[in-house]
Formats: structure tokens, sequence, C-alpha cells
């Protein structure tokens, strides 16, 4: 037999081949044995020592592919769009991080009536600029708070603040914002003390693609949440049997390859698949096993080099000689998905009910060492700070992005860390892309791009494998934050150290390359890796 297929009413298709069709063949006998499944279906506390502390402390959670109370919650959603819509709000801004935020953001994407939504899950001052900037956008936007972590609540004081300077008085501010959390959060008493409507969830988790996280912010910008609900219906029951069970089949391929020595998945990203597909699943996955698969979006023009300890899996694509692929309707990809991750976590012995670490922090008022190096004129130079030996004996950029490149090991990986605006055309994205592309020729192993607190690309299980070089950049416009003596770009270079800091505490090598000017810089940066300077 060449081939594992898994095959769901001709509408899911899950295949492996090769060693990895072996591997996860190795595994399945396990996970039959161990009524993974039925543990999953009827959520199990059991499975994993969070799901277990949860049920002594009466509290819910996030569990993989399960609707939870989202179904409830319906008429409710039903009621604050119709509000909105009366308020002429037809913009919407997320505050949140990690896979949830991700699969609101691939759903409102994918879907026909979504209206436009702003993912804002990090402390860069871009994205934050220029929608206070717009002010006629800025008085059709609503603003849903799923995140508890310092980085939404700075967001949303700044957002309360930008809306008092469009003369909103406190009730119609109010009616802006949506908080979703778990009863015991702080954002939950925070939206209580302030009068914002609240929409209680389960506790997070790395899951939550049909959870109140991800369906209140799709539900409110328009999409069909009841349709996808149903849709993802009819995809459960097969998550429960042994056999022909495709999260069961794609967690094997996941959890096998990894337990084989293949630890780097490779999504392709084809033109038939969901836009935005890969990208939440590399969250996903990175998320709900701790870092021990490391998820690569094959895209952009970033190569990957084949080796022993990758393997390629297609996104709805054609089947090829990929060694593994997953062709299904769009609310199947979503469930089973999660599942597979779940699954995946349970063959790697992680507990992914734990939920996403919290990002690195750092105080507000960071007082970085000064650079080991810096190249170009004052004002748009890029600075070299390191603490590695190796890399501070550079006397050149070139000279440091060989250093970095030799400290990669054959097993590791090169992660960069951006603390800088994403967008492609506004921002840094694009340049940042191109210059992981060039690393990736250079040291010849895969190489992940994260921006700011993305996903946990630093402080996770693999960081014992990882090269860190982390990019940050001066402010040219920046944010006061209300009620603080700090300012968002403050933040976030106080995250950054932080990450790096995390990072060094590990052993690891890690490297950061402020940029005096970020445009002048990066173009530097790419003159450097082409071997141009």
């Amino acid at each position: 037999m060449t081939s594992y297929t898994a095959v769901v009413s001709g509408d899911t298709t899950v295949t492996a081949r090769g060693p990895v069709r072996e591997a996860a063949e190795r595994m399945l006998g396990r996970l039959w044995i161990d009524q993974v499944p039925v543990r999953l279906a009827s959520e199990d506390p059991s499975l994993w020592p969070s799901g277990a502390a949860a049920d002594d402390d009466g509290r819910t959670l996030c569990w993989p592919g399960q609707p939870g109370p989202s179904r409830a919650l319906l008429p409710r959603l039903d009621e604050l769009r119709e509000r909105a819509r009366a308020q002429g709000l037809t913009e919407l801004a997320l505050l949140g991080r990690g896979a949830p935020a991700r699969a609101a953001e691939l759903i409102v994407r994918n879907s026909a009536a979504g209206r436009p939504l702003t993912v804002l899950e990090n402390a860069e001052p871009g994205p934050v600029v220029r929608l206070g900037a717009d002010h006629e956008r800025l008085r059709r936007t609503m603003v849903v708070v799923s995140g508890d972590d310092t980085t939404s609540d700075t967001l949303r004081r700044i957002f309360v603040r930008m809306f008092q300077d469009l003369n909103l008085s406190p009730a119609q501010i109010a009616r802006r914002f949506v908080t979703v959390a778990a009863p015991a959060d702080a954002s939950a008493k925070r939206a209580d003390e302030a009068g914002h409507p609240l929409i209680e969830a389960p506790a997070r988790t790395a899951f939550g693609v049909l959870s109140p996280y991800a369906l209140v912010p799709a539900a409110l910008a328009g999409t069909d949440v009841a349709a996808l609900l149903d849709h993802a219906a009819t995809v459960l029951p097969s998550l429960t049997r042994p056999e022909h069970n495709p999260g069961l089949v794609l967690g094997a391929i996941l959890g096998g390859a990894a337990r084989a020595g293949r630890t780097t998945v490779v999504l392709g990203d084809y033109p038939a698949s969901l836009p935005g597909l890969a990208d939440w699943v590399a969250v996903l996955l990175a998320e709900a096993t701790g870092g021990r698969l490391l998820p690569l979006v094959q895209h952009g023009g970033l190569p990957v080099v084949p080796s022993d300890d990758v393997f390629l899996v297609t996104l709805d694509g054609r089947p090829r000689q990929d060694d593994a692929t997953v062709t299904a309707p769009p609310s199947a990809q979503l469930v089973v998905w999660e599942y597979a991750a779940a699954v995946a976590a349970h063959l790697l012995g992680v507990d992914p009910l734990a939920g996403p670490p919290a990002p690195a922090e750092g105080s507000p008022r960071p007082e970085p060492a000064p650079p080991v190096l810096v190249v170009g004129d004052p004002g748009r130079a890029v600075e070299v700070h390191t603490a590695d030996p190796a890399v501070a004996a550079a006397t050149g950029l070139d000279g440091v992005f060989d250093a970095l490149a030799g400290r990669v090991d054959e097993d590791g990986h090169l992660a960069v860390v951006a603390h800088l605006d994403p967008d492609p055309v506004r921002g840094q994205g694009t340049q940042v892309r191109r210059l992981a592309a060039l690393l990736a020729s250079r040291c010849a192993r895969p190489v992940t791009i994260s921006w700011g607190s993305r996903y946990p690309a630093i402080g996770n299980d693999r960081r014992e494998r990882g090269v860190y070089l982390v990019l940050t950049g001066n402010v040219v416009h920046d944010v006061p934050v209300p009620d603080r003596h700090y300012r968002l770009g403050r933040l976030q270079l106080a995250q950054a150290l932080g990450e790096a800091r995390a990072a060094r505490s590990g052993g690891r090598p890690v490297v950061r390359l402020h940029l005096q000017n970020r445009w002048a810089g990066l173009a530097r940066l790419l003159e450097s890796a082409r071997g141009e300077a």
C-alpha cells in the first residue's frame, strides 16, 4: 500500500504517503487503544492535566472542534449585529491574539457577507495610527475585546480615548465595545465596570474556532455563523469513530511524523485552498503542540530546503507526491484541523488545554544595552545588539548574517521575530518576508516569521533548537497610552526585549537589529543579505 486515505461523505479526504504514512499507521493503533476519538468527543477531562484541573474547579474550557455555548448565543449575536447596523457601525476591530483571533480573521475573509475586520494583537502603533487618523472610518468602527493580556487592555484604553476625541458620550462609547471573556478574566471585570456588553465564554485554550472568541467577531462582521455551525455539525459525527476519521488520521500524520523526527511541517498554501487557511493552521499547531511541531507556510517566495526532519502537507491541493494532502470544504477544514492538532498534542505528550503562553513582558521604560555594532549614518543606521560572541565579532552586516547562519544547527531553525508593521504596503511586511527568504537560502534551514506576539515564536519547547533574529525599529508616529506614562511604541520595545531575554535564558543565540529608520534600515539589511553591501 503506497498511501493511507480516510474519506468522509465524499467531501473530506486525508491522504498520507511514504514514511509519513508508515509513522501515522503506527500511531493509529495507539489512538484506537487509548479511545481518543470517544474521549475527545465526550470532552473527557482526564485526557490532559488542564482538563482535569478545570473539571475539579468547575471551569469550562475550549475543546477542539466543539461549538460549546456558541449556538445558544445566536439570538444575542443577532441582537448585537442589528444594533451595530442601526448605529452605522460597519467596520470591526478585534483586540485579541492567538489561534482564535486568526480563526475569526479567516472566517470573515472567506465570508461573502463579511465586513472589514482589523485584527490588532500586538503593540505595533502603525495600524492604530492609521485607524485613528481616519475619523470617518473610526466613527464606523466597533471593537471586540477577546484578549486578556496587557496588550489587549492597552489597545482598549487607546480606543476609548480615540472615541472620546470624537466627542462621543460615555453611553455611545460603551455601545461600541463587546467583550468576550471567561467569567474569571480581568477583561470581564473591566467590561462590567465600563458597562460594555459581555459575552461569557469558556476559558481560553489553543482551540476555539467554533467558540465565542472566533464566532462573536465573525458574526458582528456580518458572517452567517449559524450556517457555519450547521455545516460544521455535519462533520462532527465522523470525528467520534475509530475508522475513516479524518481528524484522527491527520493527527496521526502530524504526531507520528514528529515522533519519527520530522518536526517541521510545511503547509502548502495552494490557490485552491481557503485564503489565510495555512496561516491559521500554523498558529494553531504552534500553540497546540507547544512548539514541538514547527509549522512553515509555503508562500511569499520563502524557500524550503528538503531535509529528513521536514514534511509537506498540502491544503486543498491536487494529490501529488507530497507527504500528505488534506482536501475538505471550508467548515470541515476548521473542525478537522483543530481535532488533528489535539490528537498530535496527545501523541507528543503536550497539554493543549493549558492555553497559549502570555507574550513576554518587560518594563514599559526599557533601557537597552549599548549596541555592539552600528552600521550606517546617524538617524538611518542599523544597531546590532547581541551577547553571542560569534555575532559580536562581526564588523559588518554581511558578517552578522554569516555568523547568524553559522549558529543554526543542522536540526535547528532561524526565527525572525519582527516587532514592526506587518502591513505589506504601508508597513514593512514585504521587506521582512524578502529578508527571511534570503536568510533561508543562506542558512539552508527552515526560517519562520512572526510579528510580535502573533504566536509563541519564543519561549516554547523548541527554543533550545532555534536561533532568533529580533527586528525592532524607531516609531515615527506613536500613540500615547491613556493613564500610563508611556506610549505604545515603548510597550512594543519592552515586549521585544522581554522576548530576547526569554530566548537567552534558554541558552539560545539571539541577535536584535534595531532600525533607526525602518525603511532605510530594512533596505540596508536586504542589500547585505544579497551580498550587495
